[in-house]
């Protein structure tokens, strides 16, 4: 009897510690994941994790649209890329626009860079700029601002053309009424062929 008192003995030894050492060890496992979850929210909150950009870029692209006056234009680009902060900014390489889209003489203008926006339908183009009025005129120069409503052309660069009745050269320029009305600006200098 005195063997079983004694294991009784120890087992309520056992028991009581099982009852003060888990309540223990559980307060310190809720302690730590407290800990853990508090210092996460404070990280978090202090330090934002960078905002991962998705570049949209497309190859090729065309886009089409129509002037105030009917008239069709066409750009298009060997790549694009959508502006992250602008959406409604298209930065393009090697773009090329084309004004009457259709007509017998549609004027077509290229460059190296260009600016689409899609929100006011206008296009910078810059760097070797070059234009063709389908007529025979050929203009030159390292910038250049369509606006496609209007199909109004400006230029605040050097600007070189020729053509059948000669050739011409200013410091800016604006082109107007579809390229019956050209503007120079600036050191004009020309030279008229007769015919």
């Amino acid at each position: 009897m005195s063997a079983d008192l004694a294991r009784w003995r120890r087992r309520s030894r056992r028991v009581l510690a099982a009852r003060i050492i888990l309540p223990i060890a559980i307060g310190g496992l809720i302690l730590i994941v407290a800990t853990q979850v508090g210092w996460r929210t404070y990280m978090a909150a202090t330090h934002p994790p960078a905002e991962a950009k998705t570049e949209i870029r497309l190859i090729t692209p065309r886009f089409y649209g129509q002037s105030t006056e009917g008239r069709s234009f066409m750009i298009t680009a060997r790549s694009a890329i959508r502006d992250d902060n602008d959406p409604r900014r298209i930065i393009l390489d090697d773009p090329a626009l084309t004004l009457d889209l259709g007509s017998p003489t549609p004027t077509r203008m290229t460059a190296k860079h260009g600016v689409y926006r899609q929100d006011d339908f206008s296009l910078a183009l810059k760097q070797d700029v070059r234009m063709d009025d389908g007529a025979g005129y050929r203009f030159a120069s390292e910038g250049a601002f369509v606006n496609t409503q209007t199909g109004d052309v400006t230029g605040e660069t050097t600007m070189n053309g020729e053509g059948p009745s000669g050739q011409v050269q200013s410091s800016a320029y604006s082109v107007y009424d579809k390229g019956d009305r050209i503007v120079f600006r600036g050191g004009v200098r020309a030279r008229f062929e007769r015919q």
